[in-house]
């Protein structure tokens, strides 16, 4: 069992990488610490263990794997690249039989109420607003809770203050934290890339 926010990022740091990350998804396994920041902040707040977790956009599994180690009674993986979900099943099955791999595009997504989303969308940067399609897309499902990753700034900021609140959720708690990321594609010429994100605890609003 996991006793700490650090042993959870220790954990994480483990997940496999692309293969071949494909820059117009924006692809790059989450950074350990941010993953294991939103993973434990959902933990605590009773989101995770035994509930039924999806993870939208899961790439190579790190906040799935995160949720099955912290005792999720059941993790939805959806993906629109087949090579990554590969490489979570890989890496997952090894360990679990309480996971499933979905190959689904964002837009295209229909299931049925799931407890908690996990999730850590693309930003925009090669497909403005693709951002706040996933963060639509989770609310449509009327979890209990969602928690999410979001390059920040204070613009960005209120654009999903604003998208959650139409939704009928609020969010509860935001953690602004630098992410680093190594280099991945061709241009890229850094050692490593840091940039600003906010992670959001988003749950249903309470009306008195």
């Amino acid at each position: 069992m996991v006793r700490s926010k650090k042993e959870l990022e220790i954990l994480l740091s483990l997940v496999p990488g692309f293969r071949n990350p494909v820059i117009e998804l924006e692809q790059y396994v989450c950074d350990s610490s941010i993953a294991s920041e939103l993973m434990w902040l959902a933990y605590i707040r009773g989101d995770i263990e035994d509930k039924v977790v999806l993870d939208l956009g899961c790439g190579t599994g790190v906040l799935s794997y995160a949720a099955l180690i912290l005792g999720a009674k059941y993790v939805l993986c959806i993906d629109i690249d087949i090579e990554a979900l590969s490489i979570a099943k890989e890496f997952l099955w090894n360990e679990f039989n309480n996971v499933e791999m979905i190959n689904m595009g964002v837009e295209n997504m229909e299931l049925k109420r799931v407890d908690t989303v996990v999730m850590n969308p693309p930003f925009g940067v090669h497909r403005k607003g693709i951002d706040m399609v996933f963060l639509r897309k989770a609310l449509e499902l009327q979890p209990h809770a969602v928690y999410t990753i979001h390059k920040y700034n204070p613009e960005s900021h209120k654009i999903v203050i604003d998208v959650v609140s139409s939704y009928g959720y609020q969010v509860y708690n935001v953690v602004v934290k630098d992410m680093k990321i190594p280099p991945i594609y061709p241009m890229h010429r850094r050692r490593v890339y840091r940039f600003k994100v906010a992670i959001y605890g988003i749950v249903k609003r309470r009306y008195a």
